[in-house]
């Protein structure tokens, strides 16, 4: 076996140890490629879950804000509802007061007047005495 080995030339050496430097270097720049490719993929995937969570928290805030825009909403409805309750509790007391109104008859007579005024409450009427 050594005879062999003696046989050969020296540029068959040099060839021999330029093909296992060759592929060393092969071997050394996939595993690097290799590694980087993984480190690459790994700040992507972190990245990504980086963005999700911040994708999610946003989509909290804004689900929080429409409920509270609805909310609002439904207060403004009830507001408004009210608002028109009182609307038309107040124009059925106008139409009231004013039949009423129509309905009033004053009299010609200065002390029946203020008889009806006193009745109704009206302390501040006096009778002017003649």
């Amino acid at each position: 076996m050594i005879s062999i080995l003696k046989k050969i030339p020296w540029w068959g050496w040099v060839a021999l140890a330029v093909a296992i430097f060759f592929l060393w270097q092969s071997l050394s720049g996939w595993a690097a490629s290799r590694h980087l490719y993984n480190m690459a993929l790994d700040n992507l995937r972190t990245d990504q879950s980086r963005i999700v969570r911040i994708l999610e928290e946003t989509v909290i805030e804004r689900e929080k804000e429409l409920a509270s825009v609805y909310e609002d909403l439904e207060r403004n409805k009830q507001e408004q509802a009210l608002s028109r309750a009182e609307t038309e509790r107040l124009k059925g007391k106008i139409r009231e007061l004013q039949a009423r109104r129509d309905t009033i008859i004053v009299s010609d007579d200065p002390d029946r007047l203020v008889d009806e005024l006193r009745r109704f409450g009206i302390g501040t009427a006096h009778r002017i005495k003649r």
